[in-house]
């Protein structure tokens, strides 16, 4: 062809080409439609960390992890991005994708972490800042899944990776579903076997109004954060910190011994904790699910 003006990456034929390179001008028009409303691709990714590269734009890059990611957004230095590119993102696994900024760059949102099946938009507004957009799953006010963890049958104790991380400084940790051979007070343990816990328990005998208190100093774990039965497992507690470098706290109400009790306990370090035990029985089934608090 003589000459080419393009229009949102199609290439049009000039005037001149209208009869000498007609077929011609006809391709090369139909090529950049084919090219402009092509199927869209997918860049699959189940590694825990991953960098964005200039060959994702359009496209779909997929997450897919049982453990919490990271993605970062490198600089222009690095990737010739576009004026105006969008990244679109998709986590398919069940842990929480984090969004991290590269050298130089500023990401706005990124409070915004995907959980399974969510979705978001990485939009570039500036030279190095890019703004962080959830089309679903990721940054919604209130709680975010982080894992749900399924009991095996006939266990005495069951441990739950990956729960903490700097995702989020909060989180509430549910059980439910499944049974215990008998009226089971279980204890929930932070990574390995710790001194420093301070722990309190107060409550109220029910049907009898009698108040009696539960103490302990010192001991290797919070005791008493749920029950098991035949009739089903039961937990509901609220830890707070347990990743920071500060102390963790926790705050449950439970049941032991068919009283009612609310649980309020402190972990006197500043380890920063990425896992728990629940133990103190034998177990079968049941879903132990782990929620963090949004930051913003």
């Amino acid at each position: 062809m003589a000459g080419t003006t393009q229009f949102f990456g199609v290439p049009y034929p000039t005037s001149t080409d209208y009869v000498k390179d007609g077929a011609t001008a006809i391709e090369a028009v139909a090529d950049g439609f084919d090219s402009a409303v092509a199927i869209p691709t997918y860049n699959a990714q189940t590694g825990t960390t991953y960098t964005f590269a200039l060959t994702d734009v359009g496209k779909t890059v997929t997450a897919s992890n049982a453990s919490a990611s990271t993605y970062t957004i490198p600089p222009t230095s690095s990737v010739a991005w576009p004026t105006g590119t969008t990244l679109e993102v998709t986590n398919l696994g069940a842990g929480v994708v984090t969004f991290a900024a590269g050298a130089g760059v500023t990401v706005t949102n990124t409070a915004a972490t995907l959980s399974q099946y969510g979705s978001a938009a990485l939009i570039r507004t500036g030279l190095n800042a890019w703004t962080v957009t959830p089309r679903s799953g990721g940054a919604a006010s209130g709680l975010t899944l982080v894992k749900a963890q399924t009991i095996g049958t006939s266990v005495t104790s069951v441990t739950v990776t990956d729960a903490f991380s700097a995702a989020y400084d909060n989180y509430l940790i549910t059980i439910a579903g499944g049974a215990a051979t008998s009226n089971i007070n279980f204890t929930m343990i932070m990574g390995s076997t710790t001194t420093g816990y301070y722990l309190n328990a107060t409550g109220a005998n029910w049907g009898s109004g009698v108040t009696t208190s539960v103490v302990g100093n010192n001991v290797a774990n919070w005791f008493y954060v749920g029950t098991g039965r035949t009739t089903g497992l039961q937990m509901y507690a609220a830890v707070n910190a347990p990743f920071l470098a500060k102390n963790t706290t926790i705050t449950n109400p439970f049941i032991a011994n068919d009283a009612s009790y609310n649980f309020n306990g402190i972990l006197a370090d500043t380890t920063s904790y990425t896992a728990f035990t629940i133990a103190g029985g034998t177990f079968t089934g049941g879903t132990i699910r782990v929620y963090g608090y949004q930051n913003s």
